[in-house]
């Protein structure tokens, strides 16, 4: 998340950081998916964790980055206005902490609700997990992330009270606030 972002802030227009697939040599593997040589019985194709953070990204980044601040140094936030009104936020714990954050909207209307999904991290390898958890749901299989990711329902929130989301360790919080 923290690559993509900072490449459409610098006005990237393509970034190539992942394989799509490549040999597994004992988990030194860029490859988003696997490609069959991958042990423990994982299946073949089965997405690895930067897959996850990419197809949330593309989710939940809208048409056109704005400006976006974070005042916690740990947590990098990257805002997008999407043509069909909606503000799209990305925000990133880089810290081994909790952490707790609260999104204020400058120049956009808010509508009634906000959605949003957390990636978190499993706990099989230290800082370099092969696990990905959406919104607490995890892999079936030792690596990658849940079968469903695609139909899963995002948490949902009243914007009464504000726009507030709690970001886990080593997280990345990818919301729409409704026009």
């Amino acid at each position: 998340a923290l690559i993509l972002g900072e490449a459409i802030k610098n006005k990237f227009g393509m970034t190539a950081r992942w394989d799509l697939a490549n040999g597994w040599s004992d988990g030194n593997d860029h490859g988003m998916f696997n490609i069959g040589d991958e042990p423990g019985g994982i299946p073949k194709w089965n997405p690895r964790p930067a897959f996850y953070h990419m197809y949330y990204f593309q989710k939940y980044c809208g048409d056109r980055m704005v400006a976006s601040s974070s005042t916690d140094a740990d947590v990098v936030s990257y805002a997008t206005s999407f043509s069909s009104g909606e503000t799209g936020v990305i925000l990133v714990n880089k810290s081994s902490n909790a952490k707790a954050a609260e999104i204020k909207t400058l120049n956009f209307k808010k509508g009634d609700n906000y959605y949003w999904f957390t990636l978190t991290r499993g706990t099989d390898n230290g800082e370099f997990s092969a696990k990905t958890f959406v919104n607490g749901y995890g892999p079936s299989v030792p690596s990658g992330g849940p079968d469903n990711y695609d139909t899963m329902s995002p948490y949902t929130a009243s914007t009464t009270n504000g726009i507030k989301v709690s970001l886990p360790a080593r997280s990345s919080v990818f919301l729409v606030v409704q026009k």
